[in-house]
């Protein structure tokens, strides 16, 4: 955005215009004639300046409400504006804040610089993304180029087993002979795939499904997903904020009988860091093809609104939902146009190939190393640095917009996962003004994200400190959990770390 600068001059609302014409006509008219003249241009001049002053007043509003408005995008990542520019500098920190590129310096200006690229978009309606420019796609062949030698110069990326290539039918085959065998069931395909599991292999590997799971309607399925370092943090406190972190999750997907798989391992030595998801991503959703969507969320991420749920419907024409924004991507190609720290993807064949075409971007050593400046060469905001989840998410979706974009639904209408800094101040406002289960947004956000802070390893952004970090999510974490012992009939008595329980009842007699 740019700024307007200046206003109108003393000198043009002078405009001494008249006295230029009676110099002009000084040797041809006498001395009344003059002053008669003067007068009567006097007068006009005096009706013009009226017009002049309210337009140099129009022009003034003009220019501080400019100023103004560069000023809230500006502030986005640190404001508490209900709108959307707030909500485009929430995600573009947040992603900035999660890795390990530039100084601050340098992570503000690209914060800044991308909120004033990103126009006004409502998500409710279809974006069209704009034609790519021809020299962009003469850029991003020759990165495909480069990127496929990288490929085929180093050690075949097989980890995913062989390629599927009719996941839907395989599902579709699965729920229809459980259905055949069990009319009226409305647990069918879960049943189904317990019994394929059953016959494959004798383990335990479903003991992480809930009782609840019987008792479910028939409907889509969801599996949460997340994952946390599999030995003791080297942080005092880090342990125990995965515990509460971990607790939330498994309230809420207790309240929403949504299942969870929580991951404690080093599953893979080459899929490490944010990359691990991919692979929990491929092997969940091949594992249990009875589950319709896969929900990942980063350990960091905390559940503040213990009653709103997915709006699934609003994505029946797609296959993968991540909080961003459509012009963000296909305009800017920014790689912050999206987070990739919480996403929600559909159990089908289209998921599958994405998944194939992602990993192979993420063996750590001369894969990482040699496609990360690949990735920084396509995307003109990415700073230099190995490979990472979310830029070559970014990239795939840049390269193929057909087969990729057209089924990735960017959100920004809610909090599908929001920055922690501009939200945990607020939470007392928020109980005060309004209630859980209906906004989603910044009135009540829905996923509150601690980018920035790692809780385990240290604090990963140089801005904060583990002390910011613990306070903030501790306030996160009651917030929270108050919208599930209210049902009990306690609350804590304040969201700081001091704080106890106490009846509500209790309360309300005092």
């Amino acid at each position: 955005m740019t700024r307007r600068e200046g206003s109108p001059t003393k000198a043009a609302l002078e405009l001494p215009w008249y006295r230029r014409i009676l110099r002009a006509s000084a040797g041809q008219k006498g001395f009344k004639q003059q002053q008669q003249q003067g007068q009567l241009l006097r007068q006009k001049f005096q009706s013009k300046s009226i017009y002049l002053v309210f337009a140099a007043v129009a022009v003034c509003i003009l220019v501080v409400w400019s100023v103004s408005y560069e000023i809230d995008f500006k502030d986005a990542v640190n404001s508490e504006q209900p709108d959307q520019e707030q909500r485009r500098g929430e995600t573009t920190h947040q992603k900035l804040a999660v890795r390990k590129f530039g100084s601050d310096h340098e992570l503000e200006k690209q914060v800044i610089d991308l909120a004033d690229a990103i126009q006004e978009v409502t998500s409710e309606e279809v974006y069209q993304a704009p034609p790519m420019d021809e020299d962009v796609k003469r850029l991003f062949t020759e990165i495909d180029a480069e990127m496929q030698q990288v490929f085929n110069s180093n050690q075949e990326f097989t980890k995913f087993g062989p390629r599927i290539e009719n996941w839907d039918e395989q599902r579709e085959e699965i729920t229809k002979a459980k259905l055949m065998k069990n009319t009226g069931s409305s647990n069918a395909v879960a049943a189904a795939a317990e019994d394929l599991h059953r016959n494959d292999d004798d383990d335990d590997d479903d003991q992480y499904y809930s009782s609840s799971s019987s008792k479910r309607d028939p409907g889509p399925r969801i599996l949460l997903v997340t994952s946390s370092h599999p030995k003791s943090c080297p942080n005092q406190r880090g342990d125990q904020m995965l515990l509460k972190a971990i607790k939330n999750k498994m309230d809420y997907c207790r309240l929403h009988d949504i299942q969870i798989y929580y991951n404690l391992d080093n599953i893979d030595d080459d899929m490490t860091l944010w990359w691990v998801k991919v692979f929990l991503t491929h092997m969940l959703m091949r594992k249990h093809p009875e589950v319709d969507w896969i929900w990942w969320m980063d350990s960091d991420a905390i559940f503040t609104d213990m009653s709103f749920q997915l709006p699934l419907e609003k994505y029946a024409n797609y296959n993968m939902v991540l909080h961003g924004w459509d012009e963000a991507l296909y305009v800017n190609r920014s790689w912050l146009a999206l987070n990739a720290g919480v996403f929600l993807i559909r159990n089908c064949q289209w998921s599958l190939d994405l998944l194939y075409a992602w990993a192979p971007m993420s063996p750590k050593g001369p894969v990482r190393d040699a496609i990360g400046p690949l990735l920084s060469k396509a995307l003109p905001d990415r700073p230099p640095g190995e490979s990472d989840d979310q830029s070559a998410l970014v990239y795939l979706i840049l390269s193929n917009r057909e087969k990729w974009g057209s089924k990735v639904y960017l959100e920004n209408s809610y909090y599908f996962q929001g920055y922690w800094r501009i939200l945990t101040e607020k939470f007392e406002e928020m109980m005060a003004k309004y209630k859980p289960g209906v906004y989603g947004d910044d009135r009540w956000p829905f996923v509150t994200h601690f980018t920035g802070c790692e809780f385990c390893e240290g604090v990963i952004n140089p801005g904060y400190t583990p002390q910011l970090c613990q306070t903030q999510m501790e306030r996160a974490i009651k917030f929270a959990d108050n919208q599930v012992i209210n049902q009990y009939g306690f609350r804590h008595t304040t969201l700081e770390e001091a704080g106890s329980v106490e009846s509500i009842q209790k309360s309300a007699e005092h």
